[in-house]
């Protein structure tokens, strides 16, 4: 910039009381800052490499960001999937007057539907292996509301149990014929899927519903006979040592709820099943329950703890899986400042492009003081450069971020389901992250801002003119 377009420039516009200048006489100072001539085009290629370093960094970390998110709302869902939103005990281990209790929890506001457990872990056995597992005994008519047993629902015997089904993920009505019938007696079915007479070694049998994963670890079926074994349910024997307890059941539906964890543990029988083999009589485990918003199951639990008598206290799902939700935030938050180091390093170019400026428009800031610019004025225009710079940066990293995002989700990226609980790569994008991320960048390249602005209005003049 020649020395008479700054005095033109100066002397015509009109000024700002107080100041000496007025706030478009600086931008366009700033700008004519950032559009450096060929001779010292290196400072524009500064300025270019900072705008790539904040974009690069600010792109990173939404990407990074919203795929950590997308794993902590998934396995949240699906967490709360297979459980309820709200668990109720009893200080004794077994809850006696279950309806009685559901009766009272259900006129608690907030609370959606309830159903009564049974909790046991035990191991289950094949012709061909075996495995240990938690056998969960349900509600038959109430934990369809509960949880998402019944949509998880993938294979099953049809209603009149004339059949196999594949189950679509509409099939609601289908799923919970199902549901409400694992309390009958099965019989067992042919290699092609049709049912046949039972017979003394394979007769009509209850139903249990297992995970897709145990169904092909145990190497079953639809139809097919296992056995679930209390390992010390059948009392001492002869010896004084404790001997198993064994009970036939028959496979009567597979689910799969995308948690490879949950596929090959958790089982599910009818809760009069599993009372009798470990000889509960009424008793439950607890009384599961769903609430309307998630986000305020801690104050329908505190509701339910109220209502109930003392002997009874309710653990909602954040305290249940307080430790792995709090792993998760502390994952997020250290990724997110390792990537934050990005946007720091290319923001710190900021402070190099700036007093870079200074050196080279050193003459320039000695003449726009000498006529009349207070030095409030040269901060401002080498603060506006670093905050363009830095808008610039941010604005193109929330755009490539987004497009990052929107890629991934279209990808769907496949996991090994073995190593991860989901199958493919979650994307969540949330509003407020990406404006945080977005505020968070222009304000830290905004800060690097200050001491080249500070030098810059400490330049003396007659020290900057004296050889000119």
């Amino acid at each position: 910039m020649s020395e008479n377009k700054v005095r033109v420039a100066f002397e015509q516009l009109p000024k700002v009381e107080g100041h000496g200048s007025d706030l478009s006489t600086e931008w366009w100072v700033a700008f004519s800052h950032l559009r450096s001539k060929k001779s010292e085009m290196f400072v524009s290629i500064v300025t270019a490499l900072s705008i790539i370093g904040v974009a690069i960094g600010v792109t990173m970390l939404n990407c990074v960001i919203a795929v950590m998110t997308g794993f902590e709302y998934d396995l949240r869902d699906k967490i709360l999937g297979a459980n309820a939103h709200v668990v109720v005990f009893n200080v004794t281990g077994q809850i006696n007057d279950a309806p009685k209790v559901m009766e009272q929890i259900d006129q608690v506001d907030g609370v959606e539907a309830s159903a009564p457990f049974v909790y046991s872990e035990m191991m289950v056995r094949s012709q061909q292996r075996n495995k240990g597992v938690i056998i969960k005994g349900i509600d038959l008519t109430r934990t369809a509301d509960v949880t998402h047993l019944m949509a998880d629902l993938s294979a099953g015997y049809t209603a009149d149990h004339d059949g196999v089904v594949t189950f679509e993920e509409s099939d609601l009505e289908a799923k919970r014929s199902l549901i409400a019938s694992l309390g009958e007696d099965f019989p067992p079915l042919s290699i092609s899927g049709e049912p046949i007479a039972p017979r003394a070694d394979d007769p009509l049998l209850p139903g249990i519903v297992i995970g897709k994963e145990l169904r092909t670890h145990l190497m079953v079926d639809v139809g097919d006979r296992i056995q679930i074994i209390n390992p010390l349910g059948g009392g001492p024997g002869p010896m004084g040592m404790p001997t198993p307890s064994v009970k036939s059941v028959r496979v009567a539906g597979v689910f799969d709820s995308g948690m490879y964890e949950y596929d090959t543990t958790w089982t599910y029988v009818p809760n009069r099943v599993l009372q009798d083999f470990l000889s509960l009589g009424d008793s439950v485990t607890g009384i599961e329950v769903r609430v309307s918003d998630i986000d305020s199951a801690e104050f329908v639990a505190a509701g339910i703890d109220d209502a109930l008598s003392a002997s009874h206290y309710a653990k909602h799902w954040k305290s249940l899986n307080a430790k792995l939700f709090e792993a998760l935030a502390v994952e997020k938050w250290a990724m997110g400042t390792i990537l934050n180091v990005i946007v720091v390093v290319a923001a710190m170019q900021i402070i190099t492009v700036l007093l870079m400026v200074v050196i080279t428009k050193g003459k320039e800031i000695a003449i726009l003081k000498a006529m009349g610019a207070t030095r409030g004025a040269i901060m401002r225009i080498f603060m506006m450069e670093g905050a363009a710079i830095g808008l610039v940066g941010t604005i193109l990293g929330t755009i490539g971020g987004l497009l990052g995002c929107a890629f991934l989700d279209g990808y769907q990226y496949p996991l090994e389901t073995d190593v991860y609980y989901l199958d493919t790569l979650p994307v969540v994008v949330d509003a407020t992250t990406v404006v945080v991320i977005a505020i968070g960048a222009f304000l830290t390249c905004f800060l690097c801002t200050i001491y080249p602005a500070w030098r810059a209005s400490s330049l003396d003049t007659v020290e900057a003119l004296r050889y000119e």
